[in-house]
């Protein structure tokens, strides 16, 4: 597949047995030549009036370590993919391996403790109102520090 996925990832994807990753996305959009954040639009109208999303009424996507809520998915030809990230606690100290992909964001912890681990740098401990920005490109991964469930406000400039 030119995007790199195998076709099996991207039936799994299309049926919703599995969520994709933001690299994933990245991939999948640069080999159909197309913005990451059209693949998260749910019409294809130009949007010319503002975009609301109701709480708990965005496009959701969960996984056993996160659960995103895509937020203004009704809107297409954005570059900012606006999302409410949910870091889950953990029961192991297993983990997915970090990610890579093109774009710039910036996450603010709104809920919880979590720890922000990018590329060679030490690990940040952050909690409720500290914020990051950062190049997609480095990798990067984030972790529940306990027992709670973490919340994020996160952008994805794509």
């Amino acid at each position: 597949v030119q995007a790199g996925v195998s076709k099996s990832n991207l039936s799994k994807i299309e049926n919703c047995v599995i969520s994709p990753t933001f690299d994933t996305i990245d991939r999948v959009a640069r080999g159909l030549g197309v913005a990451s954040a059209s693949l998260l639009s749910a019409q294809s109208a130009v949007q010319s009036q503002p975009s609301f999303t109701d709480k708990g009424a965005g496009l959701r996507s969960e996984s056993d370590k996160y659960g995103f809520e895509y937020l203004f998915s009704d809107m297409d030809n954005r570059r900012m993919v606006p999302l409410i990230a949910t870091v889950k606690p953990q029961d192991t100290e297993e983990f997915p391996a970090s990610s890579s992909h093109g774009g710039e964001e910036f996450f603010f912890v709104l809920e919880g403790d979590i720890t922000f681990h990018c590329d060679d740098q030490p690990p940040r401990e952050m909690s409720v109102g500290d914020a990051v920005y950062f190049n997609s490109k480095l990798r990067h991964l984030v972790r529940n520090r306990n027992g709670s469930e973490a919340r994020l406000l996160w952008v994805w400039l794509a």
